[in-house]
């Protein structure tokens, strides 16, 4: 049986990322098909030799992908879609269906975990055979296994999937997943032709995402992937990656794709610790919650080689932190600040505009909150309420939401989808703009950026500071 599996092209120009926790289009960043990676590992472990292709990371356009299917011929065809790219990624399902009959496979998180937004999916999109409801490398090889011998027949013996019946969605129960992640294989980079591809703002090629840690317990509002449970691995398994990724590919730098880290306490200290001992010398970035850190462990992630550390602020009201049940105090924030400039991490803050209950006084807040802190970079996002988030209900209820055209729910997209009883959309975006020339382009904030004697620092980041200029005021997609 020939297993095709395909990361959809870039929508508009823009890399899309297709991931368990962020699932859609970005702005300056390509990140490796991690999830991808993990289904073909555990296609391979069961015996089968898939095909891969990264059309996002490659920047394979989807006539030449056509191409690549055609000389395939796959049987099957698996892909994850970015929710607000559905309509571009189902492309390739349909292509491979109406040419080679493939049986075609989808997995997307937020359509995954409602079930009125799956069955329309899947009414909508007749080419699409089965949607994998879990965690894809927990259901792909009994589904594979089933597709062999039964083809798409007697598909409700398969756990952890959802198809059409006659017109009626069926779907199985939960699939078991892994508990000890230590037992996953490590993700076939080895289908990939290199890693040159890949790279953040801060993180250049070669350059790959690992995961120290699956899920996330935290219940914040906003969250599309908030109360997953949360497994861990062991450090000796996750430097063992880093170890196979260095030989095999000469890795230069990592994100550790986690939700956050820090919450096994000891467990990534441990990890640092290997790094420093086997002297990997990788520079790497990881998110977290502000409350998770201390001065010992920055010490520490610093030595490893920890550059930043991104961190949710999402607002300088305290009210409307407490209303998103996030669960940490501006006060967290605070100390968290302090510790990363005192160490010497950059810090990137995260913020949200347009929580239930903003104002231009809770605006006002968070500028003068984020002036207290001094980030290294901020970004500011629209809250983009997914339909399966507490703030969709929220918003809904209310009649806040302006659209539920899927293709505008990005959260680094110029224009609301969203309005607050307080602010229309025009005026989120009108105090976005507002905010960013307040923060990110006041004279104060840039000479402090600059480095004497290190001119490649300031040109590029004088580029970078151009480009969000430009990307403001042609109201475009900004990180």
């Amino acid at each position: 049986m020939k297993i095709l599996i395909v990361n959809p092209p870039r929508v508009d120009g823009y890399p899309v990322v297709r991931e368990e926790r962020y699932e859609h289009k970005d702005v300056g960043s390509v990140y490796p098909p991690l999830n991808l990676l993990y289904i073909a590992s555990a296609l391979e472990k069961a015996g089968y030799k898939p095909f891969f292709i990264d059309a996002n990371g490659f920047d394979i356009k989807f006539t030449e992908l056509t191409t690549k299917i055609d000389e395939i011929k796959p049987d099957v065809l698996i892909i994850r879609c970015g929710f607000d790219t559905q309509k571009e990624d189902l492309q390739v399902l349909k292509y491979a269906k109406e040419k080679w009959n493939t049986i075609t496979v989808l997995r997307n998180k937020i359509i995954g975990d409602v079930d009125w937004l799956k069955k329309t999916v899947l009414q909508e999109n007749p080419f699409v055979d089965i949607f994998i409801n879990y965690e894809p490398d927990a259901v792909v090889v009994d589904l594979i296994k089933h597709l062999e011998t039964y083809g798409l027949d007697n598909l409700e013996k398969v756990k952890g999937i959802s198809f059409l019946k006659e017109g009626k969605m069926i779907t199985t129960p939960p699939a078991v997943i892994e508990k000890n992640l230590d037992n996953l294989p490590f993700p076939a980079y080895h289908l990939l032709p290199s890693l040159n591809v890949y790279h953040t703002g801060v993180l250049n090629p070669p350059f790959a995402t690992i995961i120290t840690s699956r899920g996330c317990p935290f219940q914040c509002s906003f969250c599309a992937y908030s109360n997953m449970g949360f497994r861990f691995r062991s450090p000796e398994s996750v430097i063992e990656e880093l170890k196979w990724l260095k030989k095999t590919t000469g890795l230069k730098s990592v994100l550790f794709f986690d939700d956050l880290i820090g919450l096994q306490k000891g467990n990534f200290e441990k990890i640092c610790e290997l790094m420093i001992k086997e002297n990997l010398k990788l520079k790497w970035v990881a998110c977290t919650r502000a409350n998770l850190l201390n001065e010992e462990m920055l010490k520490l992630m610093k030595k490893a080689g920890c550059v930043e550390i991104p961190i949710g602020i999402e607002s300088g009201s305290e009210k409307i932190l407490k209303m998103t049940n996030k669960g940490i105090s501006l006060d967290d924030i605070r100390k968290a600040a302090k510790l990363l400039h005192k160490v010497g991490i950059l810090f990137y803050g995260m913020a949200i505009i347009g929580l239930p209950g903003e104002t231009r006084e809770t605006i006002e807040e968070t500028i003068k909150f984020i002036k207290e802190i001094d980030p290294f970079y901020t970004q500011f996002c629209f809250a983009t309420p997914f339909p399966n988030t507490e703030i969709y209900r929220y918003y809904k209820e209310h009649n806040f939401l302006l659209t539920e055209d899927w293709s505008k729910y990005s959260p680094l997209a110029p224009v609301p989808v969203i309005r607050t009883e307080a602010l229309s959309a025009e005026e989120l975006m009108e105090l976005r703009n507002y905010m960013y020339r307040k923060l990110v382009l006041r004279p104060a904030y840039l000479l402090k950026k600059i480095r004497p004697f290190n001119w490649n620092w300031n040109i590029k980041g004088f580029i970078k500071i151009m480009a969000i200029i430009w990307r403001i005021f042609k109201h475009k997609m900004l990180r």
